[in-house]
């Protein structure tokens, strides 16, 4: 035994030495990285916190953690949007909280909430409980767990927020499996399914709540699995059955410590079947994934998990290694329930090696923590805030307390006089005349508030129609034709009609239509691409030079043909905040126009200039120019129709390349005008928003 514990304690040694060295290393970028960065923004707020987190991690001495905390709040103080001053509260508990500092996580979080209630930020405000009322799950802290749902509850019901509300139905559905309140647990949680699964059927609601169904379904008493129907062994062939379902939905959402749960539910309904092969592969495959996964507790919690199940193999190296670690992980972030598993564990394994001593040792931790989480206080406490949410409960004692109020009020009849009768009777209605207008207000509100709706929905119908129309008009004429010409080249040669000087010509020009279909269909495959469910820009500060660079590589021999230089004066140091792929796109129709209504031997500018509120980047060309028509079309806000004309090679176009630029940059909170170049050409202009780093 002495051999086994050196060995585990040197496999610890190691592995924290290899962690300890790469933490290092990643904490001394990160400083340097925040303190060259010259600006105190939200980004150098966002960088300081997670200085912050990584010296929590390392364990580093209070004093310097303040230094780092002070200098974000700080920042957050003085920038001014509020808004980052309320989520530097956020983000700094969820630093403690990720790494089970569970007293410090609270303390911020409370912070938090004393903020932005005054602030009026009622979301927030909700997110804070939610988060609070995890910590208070894990902590054994009941009663303050129940307390804090019930006010998330009521904050997300203000906001009409079904998904906040389904998350608090989540974690009052594992607080009362904590309680042993299984239908309790198993009404809450049924009721958030429902509300997870109106998101999607790949929701991370979805999953996690089908695991807490299977923690019910595993450690619910028959009494109760009766009352679910989910009694025998049916019921693991369930738990099973949800595991694979929700499986995927963890790896999809890239949660590793989900992942890991669903694996334990698994292994310990196999285990319960008696099929062990399959139990020993869920319960090391889920070890495996917490081991990959950042959850420290849920790390703590999988270890005393399949510790003990190595335990009742007799497989005492893995079995008291893993508790072991469960042990040091849980009394370390205050994980009562871990604790108390593995010290009961390892007590029953040194009793059964004869080892008294520690036997005594680790039962006298498991009674400590027990005493903990069963102190009868805390437990009258939290039985009074249980009956104050259960809302059958409640439904129960209104109806109770209203039959009351109806009894006393038969008995005053027979006092009071006809007088009292009759201002009773009034009272009772001007309540139901004040009540009838108040429905009919609200009643006449939502009707007009549906009609707005409709009537948006209907000019957004009758914008996709024209862009629709659009597109078929495109499809059925400008794609045809370029077809019906190459197929009417290709028979020509195919029977030898046309002669050596006729084919240069026809091949120059069907090159110029061919090399204008191709652009037609890339906007064509680009525009298809944003309008499909899920599309989303990511936007982020990019160099601006080097996309340029990118699109100008492209143009390399339509340059050459048409003898056409391009001046480009962007400096290497010059950004952007925008969606690289969507702005290079928009840059790369603006100058493939360019080049189509440009001049042999012209030139091409582009430039960058920054405003008060705006950076705006500059194509202007010598070219043929743009019609007044035309430009009015480009500046204006709405315009579903782009006029098209010919370049100076005859190159044919559609428009619909500049209704996608205009399309793309709204989506990056941009716009596209354009103005007259002097003496010659066009000015083609992307206004983006300015960083508020810059």
């Amino acid at each position: 035994m002495i051999k086994l514990l050196l060995a585990c304690l040197l496999f610890l040694t190691s592995f924290l030495s290899t962690a300890l060295a790469q933490s290092q290393a990643k904490l001394d970028s990160l400083i340097k990285i925040s303190n060259e960065y010259p600006k105190n923004d939200s980004l150098k707020m966002r960088m300081l916190i997670r200085v912050y987190g990584e010296l929590v991690y390392n364990k580093r001495p209070v004093s310097e953690l303040k230094k780092y905390a002070d200098s974000a709040k700080a920042i957050a103080v003085q920038l001014p949007n509020r808004d980052n001053i309320r989520k530097f509260y956020f983000r700094l508990g969820v630093v403690h909280h990720g790494k089970g500092e569970f007293a410090e996580a609270l303390e911020i979080y409370k912070e938090g909430v004393a903020l932005v209630s005054k602030e009026g930020d009622k979301d927030l405000e909700a997110g804070f409980y939610m988060s609070m009322s995890d910590i208070y799950n894990k902590i054994t802290d009941y009663a303050s767990a129940i307390d804090v749902c019930e006010k998330a509850i009521q904050l997300f019901g203000e906001l009409k927020d079904q998904g906040g509300q389904a998350s608090i139905y989540n974690n009052l559905s594992g607080t009362y499996i904590q309680l042993k309140d299984y239908t309790t647990a198993y009404k809450y949680a049924t009721k958030a399914l429902t509300m997870f699964e109106a998101e999607g059927p790949m929701s991370r609601g979805v999953g996690s709540i089908k695991l807490v169904i299977a923690n019910i379904l595993l450690n619910a008493d028959e009494t109760s699995l009766s009352k679910i129907g989910a009694s025998g062994k049916n019921r693991f062939q369930r738990v099973i059955k949800l595991m694979k379902e929700s499986i995927p939905i963890a790896e999809f959402n890239k949660d590793l410590g989900l992942k890991s749960e669903m694996l334990i539910a698994m292994g310990v309904s196999f285990e319960k079947l008696n099929q062990m092969a399959d139990a020993t592969r869920a319960y090391e495959l889920s070890l495996a994934v917490a081991l990959e996964g950042p959850d420290l507790n849920v790390l703590a919690a999988t270890y005393s998990t399949v510790g003990r199940f190595f335990h009742r193999q007799q497989n005492n190296r893995k079995g008291v290694n893993y508790l072991h670690r469960a042990l040091a992980m849980s009394t370390q972030s205050g994980l009562l329930e871990v604790e108390r598993e593995a010290a009961e564990s390892l007590s029953s394994f040194y009793e059964r090696q004869k080892q008294m001593d520690s036997a005594f040792y680790y039962y006298k931790r498991f009674s400590k923590v027990e005493n903990q989480i069963f102190n009868k206080e805390k437990e009258n406490e939290f039985t009074r805030k249980k009956l104050k949410l259960d809302f059958s409960i409640k439904e129960k004692e209104y109806a109770v307390e209203q039959e009351k109020i109806n009894q006393q009020l038969a008995e005053k009849k027979l006092e009071i006089s006809f007088k009292n009768k009759i201002e009773w009777l009034m009272g009772i209605l001007t309540i139901v005349v004040i009540t009838a207008a108040w429905f009919f207000y609200k009643s006449k509100k939502k009707t007009q508030e549906l009609n707005a709706t409709i009537e948006a929905q209907r000019q957004s119908l009758s914008e996709l129609v024209q862009v629709k129309d659009k597109i078929f008009s495109i499809l059925t004429h400008d794609m045809r034709s370029p077809v019906n010409s190459l197929i009417s080249f290709v028979y020509l040669l195919e029977n030898d009609e046309i002669n050596k000087d006729q084919l240069t010509q026809y091949a120059k020009e069907l090159g110029n239509t061919l090399r204008g279909t191709s652009a037609l269909m890339e906007n064509l495959l680009n525009w298809a691409g944003t309008q499909l469910q899920g599309f989303d820009t990511h936007i982020e500060p990019i160099p601006l030079h080097a996309v340029v660079q990118d699109v100008l590589t492209s143009f390399s021999a339509t340059l050459k043909q048409k003898n056409i230089q391009i001046e480009n004066s962007i400096n290497e140091n010059d950004g952007v905040l925008a969606d690289k792929n969507l702005l290079a796109l928009v840059i790369r129709n603006l100058i493939s126009n360019a080049l189509k209504f440009s001049y042999a031997g012209k030139t091409i500018w582009l430039s960058m200039e920054q405003h008060e509120n705006e950076l705006t980047i500059c194509i202007a060309d010598e070219g043929m120019g743009m019609s007044v028509e035309a430009m009015e079309q480009i500046n204006q806000d709405t315009s579903s129709t782009m006029i098209s004309t010919y370049g100076t090679n005859k190159e044919k176009g559609t428009g619909l390349g500049l209704m996608l630029c205009k399309s793309f940059l709204s989506m990056m909170s941009g716009t596209l005008s354009a103005t007259t170049n002097r003496p010659q050409g066009t000015i083609m202009l992307i206004h983006l928003p300015k960083p508020t780093s810059q």
